[in-house]
C-alpha cells in the first residue's frame, strides 16, 4: 500500500513516446544500472522481503551498504558525485543524503525498476518526468521540486513520519536559523535521548549545535538546522547509526565510507550536533 501511495504522487513513468524519441525513463534506467548487487539478485532480495515492514527493510538495506567493502564516501555535489553526475543510483559512492534516499527507496520497492520510480516520486515529488530527466538519462537536481533543506524533507513525510515530538525528551529548538524561526520544530537533545525510544529503520536527522562555531555559521548564513543524516539499526538492544562518514572517528572507524557507530557515542563525540529529529516508517 505504501508503494501505491507514493507512486500516486508521480505520473505514470512508462508512457509511450513519439516515434524516434528516447523514452526518458528507459534512458534513466540505463544510466543507473550499476547497483549494489547484480539486478537479478537485487530483484530477488526485494521480492523475498516484501513481507517485512518498511522500517525493517530500511534497516536491512542500511546494513548491506555498511557491509559493502567497495563503498566509499563522496559528497554528491563533488566531481563524480551522484548530484553532479545526475544519478539516482550511486550504490558505491555515498553521502549521507544519497544513503538515506537509496535505502528507503529500496525498502519500499518490489524491484530495481520500482525503486527508480520511487526515487522520482519522492526526490522530485510533483515534477513532470521530462522536466527531470534529459535524453541521456541524467536527473536534474536543480529542479525546484528537489528539496535542498533536510527540515523541508522531514516535513513532507516522504521519509517517514516525524515522531520527534512523541519521544520522551522532546524539546523545542529555541534558536532556529535564518530560514526557520525559533521554536518552530522539536528535537531531542543528546542528554535527553532515551535509547529505548528508537527502533530499527528509524531515520536520524542530526541537529546542528548553535554553541559550536561552525554549526552556528551554517544556521546563520545558510539557514540549515540539520547537518547530517543516518539510519538507525538496533544491535544488542542499542541503537547504532549507519551513515556515510567523510572523516574518521577515533576508536570507531577510519571514515571515507559507509560506517556504523553507537548513536549515543557519536553524539557525545561530535560536538557540532546537539540532538536529533527522528522520522519513522510506520
Amino acid at each position: 500500500m505504501k508503494t501505491i501511495l507514493f507512486l500516486s504522487l508521480f505520473p505514470i513513468l512508462m508512457s509511450a513516446t513519439a516515434c524516434g524519441q528516447v523514452d526518458p525513463f528507459e534512458a534513466l534506467a540505463q544510466r543507473n544500472a550499476k547497483t549494489l548487487y547484480p539486478a537479478a539478485t537485487m530483484d530477488s532480495l526485494l521480492a523475498a522481503e516484501r513481507g517485512s515492514s518498511t522500517a525493517e527493510r530500511v534497516g536491512l538495506w542500511a546494513r548491506r551498504f555498511e557491509e559493502a567493502s567497495e563503498s566509499r564516501y563522496l559528497f554528491g555535489l563533488a566531481d563524480g558525485g551522484y548530484v553532479s553526475e545526475g544519478l539516482i543510483v550511486s550504490d558505491f559512492l555515498h553521502d549521507c543524503v544519497s544513503l538515506t534516499y537509496r535505502a528507503s527507496e529500496l525498502a519500499r520497492s518490489s524491484s530495481t525498476t520500482a525503486a527508480l520510480r520511487m526515487a522520482l516520486g519522492t526526490r522530485f515529488a510533483g515534477a513532470e518526468l521530462d522536466s527531470i530527466i534529459d535524453a541521456e538519462g541524467r536527473a536534474n537536481y536543480d529542479r525546484i521540486e528537489h528539496l535542498d533543506f533536510s527540515l523541508d524533507m522531514i516535513r513532507t513525510g516522504h521519509w517517514g513520519r516525524n515522531i520527534t515530538r512523541e519521544l520522551s525528551g522532546a524539546a523545542l529548538d529555541g534558536v532556529g536559523s535564518s530560514r526557520y524561526a525559533a521554536d518552530s520544530f522539536y528535537f531531542v537533545p543528546q542528554a535527553r535521548l532515551l535509547e529505548s525510544d528508537l527502533r530499527e529503520g528509524d531515520i536520524a536527522w542530526l541537529v546542528l549545535n548553535p554553541m559550536h562555531e561552525g554549526a552556528r555559521k551554517l544556521r546563520k548564513e545558510y539557514g540549515l538546522v540539520i547537518g547530517h543524516i543516518g539510519i538507525v539499526i538496533v544491535e544488542e538492544g542499542r541503537p547504532w547509526l549507519v551513515h556515510a562518514a567523510s572523516s574518521a572517528l577515533e576508536g570507531h572507524y577510519e571514515g571515507g565510507r559507509v560506517v556504523k557507530v553507537p548513536l549515543s557515542d557519536y553524539l557525545s563525540r561530535v560536538d557540532r550536533f546537539y540532538g536529533v529529529m527522528i522520522t519513522r516508517f510506520d
